[in-house]
């Protein structure tokens, strides 16, 4: 006979499935939003991605979840700290605790002024124009402000957006690291420029067509690993890689005919990510 706990944890999977989801639909329309979407569908996608963040947020904030959780943890708590379980346990709570702290409007008009701000970007970028993206990116600071507000409860506002990354990590403890790093990489990169050694990079400068870039990408992501049966390699304005869900890992890149770093080295970071999403 199962216990009440386990029928709690057993619906609260079920509910953050669905909410998983929604969030993969998000996912799919933000991936096709930099890619093959018509430039005039821009309004529209915000909107799509606004909706769906908000429907994502409210099911994941209902009193049922908080009280599904609650139940959870007796039986989580008795499987032990490191079972599948707790282990789930802990990381919904932590997640549903930051989202019942920001408003739903926020979490729509984030998802929809990014959106927007995305292809007002690609045409600055394109005009190398940056006072067209100026006002965008002054707003989408400002919204996440509100966010790290809403979610710090009064500490410093980036150790609230450095947490969803980074859980547990701190400004306080993250300064001397970096501190550390900066005299290190410093020091590199002094030696590095006063070496009198200078690689020959006009490998890299030549002219080649686009069509062999994409190619040879392919080839080395797959000998490393990369499955493209389980993934695909596309173009956009800037690299991304999307894990929209099992089986399904997209990585971007751009070309440059006349620059070959540009493409590769990109499609060799993201697939960094994909290699990581595909496990």
């Amino acid at each position: 006979m199962s216990r009440p706990s386990d029928e709690a944890y057993a619906e609260l999977i079920r509910r953050v499935k669905s909410i998983v989801l929604l969030n993969s639909c998000g996912s799919i329309l933000h991936w096709d939003h930099q890619t093959y979407m018509p430039v005039k569908g821009a309004a529209h996608r915000a909107e799509q991605l606004a909706l769906v963040a908000g429907l994502a947020h409210d099911q994941f904030t209902r009193p049922e979840i908080g009280d599904l959780l609650s139940r959870a943890e007796e039986g989580s708590a008795r499987k032990g700290p490191g079972s599948a379980a707790a282990v789930n346990v802990r990381e919904i709570h932590r997640a549903y605790d930051r989202a019942m702290r920001v408003p739903p409007a926020l979490v729509e008009e984030l998802a929809r002024t990014a959106a927007l701000a995305q292809d007002v970007w690609v045409e600055a970028r394109r005009a190398s124009d940056f006072g067209r993206f100026r006002p965008w990116l002054e707003k989408l600071v400002a919204l996440k402000r509100q966010e790290a507000k809403a979610v710090s409860a009064g500490g410093l506002l980036y150790d609230a957006l450095l947490d969803e990354y980074e859980p547990g990590e701190t400004v306080e403890r993250l300064t001397p690291v970096f501190g550390a790093l900066r005299k290190s990489l410093v020091d590199l990169v002094g030696r590095i420029a006063g070496s009198p050694k200078r690689p020959d990079l006009s490998i890299l400068h030549r002219a080649y067509p686009i069509a062999a870039q994409e190619a040879f990408g392919k080839t080395v992501v797959a000998a490393f690993g990369f499955d493209f049966q389980a993934g695909r390699l596309d173009v956009t304005t800037h690299p991304f890689c999307s894990g929209i869900g099992p089986g399904d890992t997209r990585l971007t890149t751009r070309y440059n005919p006349h620059d070959f770093g540009d493409g590769f080295f990109s499609i060799l970071h993201e697939a960094g990510h994909g290699l990581y999403d595909q496990g």
